[in-house]
């Protein structure tokens, strides 16, 4: 008997060991299912974090001011300085109280949006992304870019280099700005024109706010590319050969000097350009009394196929000015001379 009991306590630890070895494959197998779930979570929070980034990117004014007095941070500032500041913080804290303050601004806009277009237009369906508001498109450059577009004749340009994006969820131009006639601009002394990758251009105010952005977006041709690697250097940092930006007032009676509207700020890609000459004014809608100049953008272009975008941030108070981006030389002194 006692050996048949050492015999049944040996098989219950055997047991206890084949149990002991399941629990632990079962627990090592759990611990393996729920690794492909840290990692959708981790997903799910990345997609989390465009998805505010791109909102935050949608809002206007008043919904910057309200999110960063949301999180008790500064509200003052121009338009691109809230942007910057909302961006920093969903980038470094963004919660999800703040995850869901974002959301709920960003669907109480479109929902307001969304009834006003109906009650204007029942039968049309309520977009659900903005789609971009077209400052220029080349004629002839129509790949792969979806959305409304306004053509612009640019008889200089020998490769299509400049296509149009829409953005704040507005139709494109209407036609009566490009049958205007053409504005025209005084001829720089120290600069041929090698290209005109946009022809003077009116900013369009989109919605009744004080501060507008109007966008941008072309290519330059691998030609263009190669002129303005190619070409020889004033300074470290400035090529003879360069893209500028040039602002006038819309008025066709006669060539008109580069005048800046008022808040003026110029973005290239993912950078603030510099504007020459500009100081900002605490007095709204007050205009630079300092001579305004061309606004050299090469040092934050793109010098590949790859696309750049443009914005021109100014203050909307009742005078219009038109844009234009031209790829321009500077003549040497030998050149100066003989002329």
């Amino acid at each position: 008997m006692e050996k048949i009991t050492h015999a049944q306590r040996g098989r219950g630890r055997t047991r206890r060991l084949s149990n002991g070895d399941w629990s632990t494959n079962a627990r090592s197998n759990h611990a393996g299912q729920r690794r492909p779930a840290r990692g959708t979570l981790e997903a799910k929070m990345a997609a989390e974090l465009v998805e505010a980034k791109n909102m935050v990117m949608s809002f206007r004014v008043s919904d910057l001011q309200m999110l960063l007095g949301y999180v008790g941070r500064s509200k003052s500032g121009l338009k691109h300085e809230l942007v910057t500041r909302a961006l920093q913080l969903v980038q470094f804290d963004c919660s999800p109280e703040v995850f869901k303050k974002i959301k709920e601004l960003y669907e109480t806009r479109y929902a307001k949006k969304g009834s006003e277009t109906n009650s204007q237009a029942p039968n049309q369906p309520i977009p659900s992304h903005r789609a971009p508001e077209s400052l220029a498109i080349h004629p002839s450059y129509d790949h792969g870019v979806t959305g409304p577009r306004t053509s612009l004749s640019t008889p200089n340009i020998d490769y299509p280099s400049l296509y149009g994006k829409n953005v704040n969820g507005l139709s494109r131009l209407p036609p009566k700005v490009i049958t205007k006639p053409e504005v025209r601009l005084v001829k720089l002394p120290f600069y041929d024109v090698v290209d005109e990758l946009l022809k003077p251009t009116e900013l369009v105010a989109q919605n009744s706010e004080k501060l507008q952005d109007s966008p941008c977006v072309f290519v330059l041709s691998p030609r263009q590319v190669d002129l303005i690697k190619n070409s020889r250097d004033l300074n470290p940092s400035t090529k003879s050969v360069q893209v500028v930006l040039r602002i006038c007032y819309t008025d066709t009676s006669c060539p008109q000097e580069d005048q800046y509207p008022p808040n003026i700020a110029v973005k290239v890609n993912h950078n603030y350009c510099s504007v020459p000459g500009y100081y900002p004014s605490n007095k709204p809608g007050v205009e630079p009394k300092r001579p305004c100049r061309p606004i050299n953008l090469t040092s934050l272009m793109y010098l590949s196929s790859a696309s750049n975008r443009v914005t021109v941030t100014w203050g909307n108070y009742g005078k219009s000015y038109s844009v234009g981006l031209y790829l321009l030389r500077q003549r040497t002194s030998s050149e100066l001379l003989q002329s």
